[in-house]
């Protein structure tokens, strides 16, 4: 028996007072003695490691005795939250982001056999499970809980969506967004200013903005597969970091535009153009007052490089959903005065390096000089694709200028097309020896996720030659009116047609070559549109039906099945899934008779029409063809049938004689209209088979008399 302050004695075993002894007189020794704790005989939760093989666990963080003496990852499931209650987080207004934790209706059962799936990804487990256990309670630049970065909806919401956000902390998650994002999607050229070290280590200081944890869980969750409902709840985090930087606009950041740079690229995954739209002006507005469009000398390399990435990924997005056209560019590259970014093992390693400007010193040789020997092997392939999607925006504005110019001169168009054409020659030219295409550079590729921008370096050239060469292509939606082609010789048309279907042929050939290695990025919506591109210029092919481009609809299909295959294993999210819709419709469908297209006709002048107002209202058309898809606006067409097209069904005021004008001048006429960004954008780029389908009774090469292919 062992004695406890010499008056009670303690059961050996279990440490319990003996009832005989007769010395336990004292009350309170004897309830001392009672309160003795028994050794935990279990833990409170066994790793995942130890749970399924039924072995006694430690419990011990981050990693229990077994695990570590294995030498094996030790991985817990993260305990089981509360409900907390929705708060609003202003008046009137129902918020994705929730500052209560009374009521959240994020309960998980840990017996969902999903749930461990969501848990447990592979590598990233092990760092997932040490955030949630030693950061659970850190602060993230605010005096808040880790809770109240997670963001949720409404319960009405709730009810509506019926899915529960995954059960897990905000610090467990954040951990697997890093794994993830670093591993897959951060070779993307928009998405590549980011420094994992630099942003890891902020993050364990608590310094990293909100909003752009949540920007980064939303891109990360729409370009990967976290789990069941992550998407959504990815979205969710999008929703709630524009309310907080609209909340805030008045206090620009670095943190702020790099957000802005993630929620811009999400709304356009997930086909809300509007959105992207005008966010793109906030963070323009932003990267403006913030000069990142200058270099900064005062900072390390670092900084200075992740500056430059983040202003060369807001031109290329600028420039993109410019789509060509002059008024909506908010970005030139004159007004850019940072370098090109550096290869990515100097980002990586912080190994300082000089970069030449984006406009190569070429362009301003003499022609009589030799030429440049082509860039050293240390050119980043992110210097490459800005530059390539320089080349693209320029020929974007030549070719939308050149349709609605109804005075253009054959010759000087055709000198035009032939500068652009050398331009993008000297490109292929000056590429170094590693960065040329090839099967084997392919094939050194596959297995890493660099394979991605890559590929996209030779699809973006392939890809400039077509947008460049379909303004011959007639009765093609982008090619020049019927009349001006009449003035050019035979030779140039079918020079431009030619073109066309041979850069269009070697881009499905690249989409074949990495069909054959298994290769499958995770890729933008860039890839989804350049592969429905090429199935257009092939489509153009088939029923050109020249003796010189004459092509077995056997060959047509084959490669369409190419190229929607290709958007399958790279592209998610919305957008990119109405453009697989329609090639898989068109290839159940067949390519039908061969129809010659018909030349575009010339709508007659109209003297009460704005052009540039009219070109907006086109680009918000249901009937747009996804032919524009890269460019995000069409061409002019009539402003009546635009507004006949959206899905509200309204009209433009005064159409067909309903509206009555008043006797009376107004200031605020037509300041109640909307310019179509609630019904527009997103129908900008609508997926209509019936596009691709030629009708024979009026030779054009949609079911509508009032659009082309």
């Amino acid at each position: 028996m062992t004695k406890i302050n010499s008056t009670t004695t303690l059961n050996p075993r279990l440490g319990f007072p003996c009832s005989y002894d007769d010395d336990a007189v004292d009350p309170a020794a004897a309830a001392a003695a009672w309160s003795v704790a028994l050794p935990r005989r279990r833990v409170k939760q066994a790793c995942l490691s130890c749970h399924s093989r039924k072995a006694r666990c430690s419990g011990h963080m981050p990693a229990c005795d077994r695990c570590r003496a294995q030498g094996i990852e030790c991985i817990y499931r993260p305990t089981r939250r509360a409900r907390v209650s929705h708060k609003s987080l202003s008046a009137g207004r129902n918020s994705p982001l929730s500052h209560d934790e009374d009521h959240r209706d994020d309960v998980h059962n840990e017996s969902d056999p999903g749930y461990a799936d969501l848990v447990v990804d592979g590598p990233s487990s092990a760092n997932d499970t040490y955030h949630h256990h030693h950061h659970r309670n850190r602060n993230h630049g605010s005096p808040s809980s880790m809770s109240r970065h997670r963001p949720t909806h409404s319960m009405a919401d709730a009810d509506q969506d019926d899915m529960s956000i995954p059960d897990q902390s905000f610090d467990a998650l954040i951990g697997r967004t890093f794994e993830k994002f670093f591993r897959h999607v951060h070779h993307i050229p928009a998405f590549s200013f980011l420094h994992r070290a630099s942003l890891v280590e902020q993050y364990h200081l608590g310094n990293v903005d909100k909003t752009l944890l949540l920007a980064l869980v939303g891109i990360t969750s729409c370009l990967t597969d976290m789990g069941p409902g992550m998407r959504a709840y990815g979205a969710r985090c999008v929703d709630e970091a524009e309310h907080l930087i609209l909340s805030d606009y008045a206090r620009p950041s670095t943190i702020k535009v790099q957000a802005l740079v993630f929620m811009i690229k999400h709304r356009i995954l997930s086909n809300r153009f509007p959105s992207a739209f005008m966010l793109i002006g906030i963070a323009s507005r932003f990267a403006a007052a913030l000069r990142l469009n200058y270099e900064a000398p005062n900072v390390c390399f670092l900084a200075q490089e992740s500056r430059r990435r983040l202003m060369w990924a807001i031109y290329t997005i600028d420039s993109s959903v410019s789509g060509g056209h002059r008024d909506f560019s908010l970005w030139r590259a004159e007004r850019i005065f940072v370098g090109l970014p550096c290869n990515e093992r100097n980002f990586e390693f912080d190994l300082p390096q000089d970069t030449e400007g984006l406009i190569p010193d070429s362009d301003q040789r003499p022609p009589s000089l030799p030429p440049q020997p082509p860039h050293a092997e240390d050119v980043g392939s992110l210097a490459l694709h800005i530059r390539i999607q320089y080349i693209r925006h320029k020929i974007s504005e030549f070719t939308k200028e050149a349709v609605a110019n109804r005075n253009v001169h054959p010759s000087s168009l055709q000198t035009r097309v032939l500068s652009l054409h050398h331009e993008l020659d000297e490109f292929a030219a000056h590429l170094p020896a590693s960065f040329q295409f090839s099967e084997n550079s392919l094939r050194l590729r596959a297995y890493s996720p660099r394979i991605c921008v890559f590929v996209m370096i030779h699809v973006w050239w392939r890809q400039c030659h077509c947008d460049l060469y379909r303004l011959g292509l007639i009765g093609l939606r982008e090619a020049l009116p019927g009349d001006t082609l009449d003035r050019f010789d035979e030779s140039f048309i079918e020079h431009c047609q030619r073109q066309c279907v041979d850069h269009a042929t070697a881009m499905a050939s690249i989409f074949s070559s990495m069909q054959k290695l298994n290769a499958r990025p995770v890729a933008d919506l860039d890839l989804a549109i350049c592969a429905y591109q090429c199935a257009r210029m092939l489509k153009y092919a088939y029923h050109a039906n020249s003796g010189r481009l004459n092509l077995p609809p056997e060959v047509i299909i084959e490669q369409f099945k190419v190229c929607l295959q290709t958007i399958k294993d790279c592209c998610t999210g919305t957008a990119a899934a109405g453009i697989r819709t329609d090639l898989e419709r068109l290839i159940s469908d067949g390519l039908g008779p061969r129809v010659m297209p018909a030349a575009q006709a010339t709508p007659p002048p109209d003297p009460h029409r704005n052009t540039r107002s009219t070109a907006l209202v086109g680009a918000f058309s249901k009937d747009a063809s996804p032919a524009d898809a890269g460019d995000m606006m069409t061409d002019d067409f009539d402003a009546s049938a635009a507004a006949a097209s959206t899905p509200g069904g309204t009209t433009t005021p005064g159409a067909g004689g309903q509206d009555v004008p008043s006797e009376l001048n107004n200031a605020f006429e037509g300041a109640m209209d909307s310019s179509g960004l609630d019904n527009g954008l997103d129908f900008g780029m609508g997926f209509d088979v019936n596009l691709w389908t030629p009708t024979p009774t009026n030779g054009e090469w949609s079911t509508t008399s009032s659009m082309n292919l």
